[in-house]
């Protein structure tokens, strides 16, 4: 099911704006973790509660995105994801101000907010602007450009933070988010969500409620939810920590912690744009199970091995990999589940994602402050990758059902 004709702005433009944002956001998330133990030195703060900035980022973003994932279905992809951008860039721009470690938390929730908007319209977009059969492959490619940040953005944004500031990174963002602000504005007309259009005969709040009640009461979203939920978790809770890992084990600065994350980022963004085209033939169920698996190894094998670098580095890039892998199938399914409120389920998706994130961090920088080693934490993050397994069962069918439906109705169309 995809969004009425005039409604559909060009595809090559929406997965250039698509790409384009994700990447921003992927570097937003992931150029943090090289930065901490700078970050903490600078703030007084203790090093391993670092992962409390991404925690606040994560906690805005889950709370309110499914929010604004409900407007996006009533008021249209291009405006909620336009003040995304605006927010995105202010959030950005005060942290590089970094006052205090306070100061940083309540920037980073800043932060989340604009991406909690930017996120669900992108994904949105793409889904209303790409048939059944094409959504798992155009979803990976901005997948990949989510996690082509660490290939790319960490690097520079560490090494210029080794060489001037750290401050030196969310500005580089701010300014960059700044320039696809204008791209959106230039390049894409206003684009209706599914709800444009019909007679609003509740008011907004309800109507957003009424939406993310819809899209909640389907089994299969919330079996897709809870899958997504555990595997953030099962990447974040090690990996927001991983550049004071690299410095207490390898005694590795902001740039060569940034190297090693480039390392496994060019694994998640080449297993982002496999996983997503693999998925569109075999089925996403099948390429989770095998995912899964690899994740939940490297991740525990990565803080296990020792103090062999070249041994935790490749454990790091499998890892990294299997979650690129498995990412894209876990948001097209999702897609493909409610197709009406789209926005919604994606955004609630995305919420999941966020929710997982903070929880796994949050827990890791307790764990880390009580003098918990890392290789309790990757147990903790290869246990939430095997419980996704269970978890797919329950999706089973689902998309397969829908997916007859919109192929039906789009041959309905075609006569």
């Amino acid at each position: 099911m995809t969004v009425p004709a005039q409604n559909t702005p060009s595809p090559s433009r929406v997965m250039a704006i698509a790409i384009s944002s994700a990447f921003l956001i992927g570097l937003d998330a992931m150029v943090v973790a090289p930065l901490i133990p700078a970050i903490a030195e600078d703030t007084g703060a203790p090093a391993r509660l670092g992962g409390l900035l991404v925690s606040m980022y994560a906690l805005l973003f889950a709370l309110s995105a499914p929010l604004f994932g409900a407007l996006s279905d009533r008021l249209g992809r291009r405006r909620i994801l336009t003040i995304g951008l605006v927010v995105f860039v202010v959030g950005n721009a005060l942290t590089g101000v970094g006052l205090n470690f306070g100061f940083l938390l309540a920037c980073r929730a800043v932060s989340g907010l604009g991406a909690a908007m930017i996120m669900p319209s992108v994904y949105a977009m793409i889904s209303d602007t790409h048939p059944f059969e094409q959504r798992g492959k155009a979803i990976g490619k901005v997948v990949a450009g989510l996690l082509s940040s660490s290939v790319v953005g960490v690097p520079i944004g560490s090494y210029l933070a080794y060489l001037t500031s750290w401050s030196a990174a969310f500005f580089v963002i701010a300014a960059a988010t700044a320039v696809v602000l204008v791209l959106v504005l230039v390049l894409l007309p206003e684009m209706a969500g599914p709800s444009a259009g019909k007679p609003q005969k509740t008011s907004a709040a309800k109507a957003v409620l009424g939406m993310v009640r819809s899209a909640v009461s389907t089994p299969a979203v919330l079996f897709v939810l809870a899958c997504t939920l555990l595997w953030a978790a099962a990447l974040y809770g090690l990996f927001s920590n991983i550049g004071t890992f690299y410095a207490e084990r390898f005694h590795l600065n902001e740039a060569q912690a940034g190297l090693t994350i480039m390392g496994s980022g060019a694994g998640s963004m080449a297993g982002a744009l496999l996983g997503g085209r693999i998925a569109d033939r075999v089925g996403k169920r099948t390429v989770m199970v095998v995912a899964a698996l690899v994740a939940a190894t490297g991740v525990i094998a990565t803080p296990l091995i020792g103090d062999n670098l070249v041994l935790v580095l490749i454990a790091f890039i499998a890892w990294g990999t299997a979650v690129g892998i498995g990412q894209p199938c876990l948001t097209a399914l999702v897609s493909e589940l409610r197709p009406e409120i789209r926005g919604t389920a994606l955004a609630l998706n995305s919420s999941a994602q966020y929710l997982g994130m903070m929880l796994a961090t949050s827990l890791a920088a307790l764990l880390l402050e009580r003098g918990a080693s890392f290789v309790v934490i990757g147990v903790i993050c290869g246990v939430c990758a095997l419980l996704v397994l269970p978890l797919l069962a329950g999706i089973k069918g689902a998309a397969g059902t829908v997916a007859a439906q919109e192929k039906q109705a789009a041959q309905e169309v075609a006569r």
